[in-house]
C-alpha cells in the first residue's frame, strides 16, 4: 500500500485551492473572494477585516475556518480541532482537517494531540501507523498486535511505518517467523522486490536457506525438483506451494504435469496447499483454454465443484461454440447461476443451436424478463420488448432540505464540483435509505444529475430507472453528436458508465472527466480538432470532456467501420488490443460469442453495460424511438473476425 500521501494532497488541494476560481453570485461575491484569497495566503489580518464585512453566518464560513486551522498545525491545540467539528456536525470538512492534523502532529511526533483528535483507528496506511506509535507511547502494548497486522500484506508500506516496526521487532512481537509469513505473501503478490528486502533481513536465521529458495523459485519456479534435503519440512510445502503458484502461470502444463507426477514424493502433502494448488492450475488451464489440460481440469472440477471455476469452464464452451458443452457445463453451475440472464440465455443458444428451439425460446423468454445485457438480447431474440421493471417516481411532499444542502447549491452555482460532491457523499454516508431516497428524488429535481445516480447507488434504488439514467448534458451531447455524426445516447451512455456523470471523476491510471480521457488520448485528440493543448483542470471541464471524448468515440467508429461493439471494446481496453482479439477469418464467431470471449473481464462487462445503457435511455428519453434492438442488424448478423478491418 501506498499510504496516505494521496489522500492527504487531495484534501491539501481542496482545502488550499477549492476556490481558486470561486465567483460567489451575491452582493458580497467579491468580498468573499478576497476573504478566501486571503486565507490561502495566510493574510490573517485581511481575512479578519473582510470577514466583519461577511457577517457571522455566511453559508461557507467553514471553509473560511478550515484555512486557520490548517495553517496553525502541527502547534495548533488538539481542542481547536475538536471544536471546530462540534460547530459544523454537518460538514465533511472536520474529517479533512482531522486527517491533515493527524499526518502534522505524527511527523511532528505530538502524539498527544494526535491522539485527542482521534477515537479509532484512521483509515489510511500512514495514518494508522502514527495512531500506533502514538499509543505506543503512551504505555499501550496492543499497539504492537495492531503493528503486526499491518505488518502482515504482501505490498510494500508507507515509510511512516518504520519506526512502528522497528518496535514491534525489538520487542518480538514481529519475528523471523512473520517476515518469511510476509515474505510468502510478497511472493504471491508478485512483489519481487519485497521479497528480496525481506530476504536480507532473513539471513543467518532459521528461514536463511528458505528465503533464497523463495527468491530463486519466483524466477525459476521449474527449479523445485532441486530444493535442498535439510530444508524444514514445513518450510518445504510451503516452497513446493510456491513454486506451484508461480509455475502455473509462467507455464500451466509443465506446473500440471509436475503437480501431478512429483509434487507428492516431493513433500506436498497438505490437503489444504494441494487444494490450492489445484485450483490455481484449474484456473489458469480454463481461462488459457488449454487443450493439453483438459482433460485432467475436467476431472478436476467433478470432484471440486468450485463455484467461479465452473462458471469460467462454462464460459470456455461459448468461446469455443462447443454447444453440446455449454449444455452440460451451464447445468452443473449453481442453481442461482443457472437462473441468471446470462446463463439463462447461452443455454438457450445452445439449444438453439442443438436444434430444440421450443426449449430456447422458453429459456430466452425466462432471461428477457430481467433488466440487463442478456435480458435485452434474449428479448431480441424472441422480437419482443425490454423489461424495464421502472419503478414509479413519488415526489416527497413533507421533505425538508437539511442545512448541507443549501451549500451543495452554491458550491454548484459557483461550478466547484468537487467540494459540492464531498457535501453531498456526507450526506449519503449520513443518512438511512429512506433519507437518501429523498435526496436523490431532490437531486434529480435540481437536475443534480450525476448526485442523483451517486444517491440511487448509495440507496440501491435499481430500479428507479429516472435517478440512475438521467438525461445528464443531454444538450451537450446532441450538439457533439450532430457535429461528429454520432448517435448522442451512444456517448450518454459511456460517461454514464465512465463516470456515472461526475466532470471530477479520475480513475486511478489517471483518465480524465465525464467521459474518463487518458491525457495523452486527450491530447491527440485536441491536436488534431486544432482545440489546444489540454490541462488536468480543463479535463474536468464538461463541455471540452464531452467534444474530446465524442470526437474519439467517432474516430473510433470510423475505424471499426461502425461497428459499437469493437469501437466500445476499443473505447475500453485501445484499438491495438481489439485488433489482436479478432481471430482469424477461419476463426469467425458471432456477436454475442466475441463479445463473451473478451479476455479482460473489464472490458467484457464494459461493452455489455453501455450497449445496455444506450437501450435504457432511448427507451426513458427518446419519444421518437421506435424501435431499441441491443445490436444494429450488422452488428448481429457479422462474423467476428480480423477480415471485418479490410
Amino acid at each position: 500500500m501506498v499510504g496516505a500521501a494521496p489522500c492527504i494532497r487531495a484534501v491539501v488541494l481542496f482545502s488550499c485551492c477549492l476556490f481558486s476560481s470561486l465567483v460567489v453570485a451575491a452582493t458580497d461575491s467579491g468580498v468573499f473572494r478576497q476573504a478566501l484569497d486571503a486565507a490561502r495566503n495566510d493574510d490573517w489580518n485581511t481575512l479578519t477585516r473582510l470577514e466583519k464585512q461577511l457577517g457571522d453566518n455566511h453559508p461557507l464560513q467553514a471553509y473560511l475556518d478550515f484555512h486557520r486551522l490548517r495553517a496553525a498545525l502541527p502547534d495548533l491545540a488538539p481542542e481547536k480541532i475538536n471544536d471546530y467539528a462540534r460547530r459544523y456536525p454537518d460538514s465533511p470538512l472536520p474529517n479533512d482537517i482531522r486527517q491533515l492534523a493527524n499526518v502534522a502532529y505524527g511527523k511532528a511526533e505530538k502524539w498527544g494531540a494526535l491522539l485527542a483528535v482521534n477515537s479509532s483507528e484512521p483509515s489510511a496506511t500512514a495514518r494508522q501507523c502514527y495512531y500506533y506509535r502514538a499509543k505506543l507511547s503512551k504505555g499501550d502494548d496492543s499497539a504492537l498486535q495492531a503493528a503486526a497486522g499491518i505488518w502482515a500484506s504482501g505490498q510494500s508500506r508507507p515509510n511512516q511505518c518504520d519506526p512502528l516496526f522497528d518496535q514491534a521487532q525489538a520487542r518480538g512481537v514481529i519475528d523471523d517467523a512473520a517476515i518469511w509469513e510476509r515474505q510468502l505473501l510478497a511472493f504471491k503478490a508478485n512483489s519481487h522486490g519485497l521479497v528480496r528486502y525481506l530476504g536480507r533481513k532473513l539471513k543467518d536465521t532459521d528461514y536463511d536457506t528458505a528465503s533464497d529458495w523463495l527468491e530463486t523459485l519466483y524466477r525459476h519456479p521449474d527449479k523445485v525438483d532441486n530444493l535442498p534435503t535439510n530444508i524444514k519440512p514445513e518450510q518445504r510445502q510451503q516452497l513446493l506451494a510456491a513454486a506451484i503458484h508461480r509455475w502455473a502461470y509462467k507455464d500451466t502444463v509443465e506446473a500440471r504435469q509436475w503437480f501431478d507426477d512429483h509434487s507428492r514424493r516431493q513433500g506436498l502433502r497438505d490437503d489444504a496447499m494441494r487444494q490450492e494448488a489445484g485450483r490455481r492450475i484449474a484456473w489458469y488451464s480454463t481461462i488459457r483454454g488449454i487443450e493439453e489440460n483438459r482433460q485432467w481440469l475436467d476431472n478436476w472440477l467433478t470432484v471440486n465443484p468450485d463455484a467461479e471455476l465452473l462458471d469460467q469452464r462454462a464460459r470456455r464452451t461459448i468461446i469455443e461454440q462447443d454447444w453440446h458443452g455449454a449444455e452440460r457445463w451451464i447445468t452443473l453451475l449453481p442453481d442461482s447461476e443457472q437462473q441468471d440472464s446470462r446463463w439463462l440465455y447461452w443455454r438457450a443458444r445452445a439449444l438453439e443451436e442443438l436444434n430444440q428451439p421450443d426449449q430456447a425460446r422458453a429459456l430466452y423468454r425466462q432471461a428477457s424478463r430481467h433488466r440487463n445485457f442478456f435480458a435485452f438480447m434474449a428479448a431480441d431474440r424472441l422480437g419482443e420488448p425490454y423489461h424495464f421493471s421502472n419503478a414509479r417516481l413519488q415526489a416527497a411532499t413533507d421533505f425538508t432540505p437539511p442545512p448541507a444542502i443549501s451549500r451543495v447549491r452554491l458550491l454548484r452555482e459557483l461550478n466547484e464540483d468537487y467540494a459540492a460532491r464531498q457535501e453531498w457523499l456526507w450526506l449519503m454516508w449520513h443518512n438511512d435509505d429512506a433519507n437518501v431516497r429523498q435526496l436523490a428524488q431532490h437531486a434529480l429535481e435540481q437536475h443534480w444529475y450525476d448526485l442523483a445516480v451517486q444517491a440511487s447507488i448509495q440507496a440501491k434504488a435499481w430500479d428507479v430507472l429516472a435517478w440512475r439514467f438521467p438525461p445528464a448534458y443531454q444538450t451537450e451531447f446532441e450538439q457533439q453528436a450532430e457535429r461528429h455524426d454520432l448517435d448522442p445516447w451512444l456517448a450518454m451512455a459511456v460517461a454514464r458508465r465512465e463516470s456515472a456523470f461526475n466532470p471530477q471523476a479520475r480513475s486511478p491510471v489517471g483518465a480524465m472527466g465525464l467521459m474518463q480521457l487518458m491525457p495523452g488520448t486527450a491530447r491527440k485528440v485536441a491536436k488534431d480538432a486544432n482545440l489546444g493543448r489540454p490541462t488536468t483542470n480543463t479535463l474536468q471541464n464538461a463541455d471540452l470532456n464531452i467534444q474530446l471524448g465524442s470526437r474519439y468515440l467517432a474516430e473510433l467508429l470510423d475505424e471499426f467501420k461502425g461497428n459499437r461493439v469493437l469501437a466500445l471494446a476499443a473505447y475500453n481496453a485501445g484499438p491495438h488490443r481489439v485488433n489482436n482479439w479478432l481471430g482469424e477469418e477461419d476463426e469467425a464467431v458471432p456477436a454475442d460469442v466475441w463479445i463473451e470471449s473478451i479476455p479482460f473481464r473489464e472490458t467484457r462487462d464494459y461493452v455489455q453495460a453501455v450497449l445496455t445503457y444506450r437501450a435504457l435511455f432511448v427507451g426513458l428519453h427518446d419519444n421518437q424511438a421506435r424501435t431499441s434492438q441491443l445490436l444494429t442488424e450488422k452488428e448481429s448478423q457479422d462474423l467476428y473476425s480480423v477480415s471485418m478491418l479490410d
